[in-house]
C-alpha cells in the first residue's frame, strides 16, 4: 500500500512538473517545435490590427481620414529619406568594389538614378501627393532590380 501511495505521489508530481515545463516554454510543444499558433502570432496580430483599422476607417470623418493620410505620407517621406541616405552609403562603397571602368559608370548611373528617384519620392510624400507615390515606388523598384541583376553577385 505504501509503495502504491509513493508511486502515485511521484507520478502526480512528475505530471505537475511536466505541465509547468510546457507552460514555461513560450509556445513550444513537447516535441520541441513551436505551437502552430505561436508561429503565426505576429502575423495574426498584424492582420487583426489591420482589420481593426479598416473597421474604424468606415466611421472616420473626412478630417480624421485626411490626418491619417498625412501621417502615412510622412512615414513614406521618412522612409524615402532613409533610402536616399542608404544610396549615399552605397555610392561611397563603390571605389572598394572590383568593378571595371565600364561597370563603375553603370553602377554610378544606377545609383544616381535611385538617389534622384528617392528624392522625388520624398518630395511627393512631403507634399502629400499620395496619388503619384505608387508610380514613383514602381520606378524605384525597377531601378533596384536592374542594379541587383548587374551587381548583386559581387556581394557574395
Amino acid at each position: 500500500m505504501k509503495k502504491i501511495l509513493t508511486i502515485t505521489v511521484v507520478l502526480t508530481l512528475s505530471a505537475c512538473a511536466q505541465r509547468d515545463v510546457q507552460l514555461n516554454t513560450g509556445g513550444q510543444s513537447t516535441t520541441g517545435q513551436p505551437a502552430l499558433h505561436s508561429i503565426h502570432d505576429s502575423q495574426l496580430r498584424l492582420m487583426m490590427d489591420r482589420m481593426d483599422t479598416l473597421m474604424h476607417e468606415r466611421f472616420m470623418t473626412e478630417t480624421q481620414l485626411d490626418s491619417e493620410r498625412r501621417k502615412y505620407a510622412q512615414r513614406i517621406a521618412d522612409s524615402a529619406q532613409k533610402l536616399s541616405q542608404t544610396v549615399d552609403t552605397i555610392i561611397s562603397k563603390m571605389p572598394s568594389l572590383p568593378l571595371t571602368p565600364s561597370e563603375q559608370t553603370s553602377f554610378l548611373a544606377l545609383a544616381s538614378k535611385l538617389h534622384d528617384q528617392t528624392g522625388q519620392l520624398y518630395e511627393l510624400a512631403s507634399r502629400n501627393r499620395l496619388e503619384d507615390i505608387n508610380t514613383r515606388l514602381h520606378q524605384i523598384n525597377t531601378t533596384c532590380i536592374s542594379c541587383h541583376a548587374l551587381f548583386r553577385e559581387m556581394d557574395n
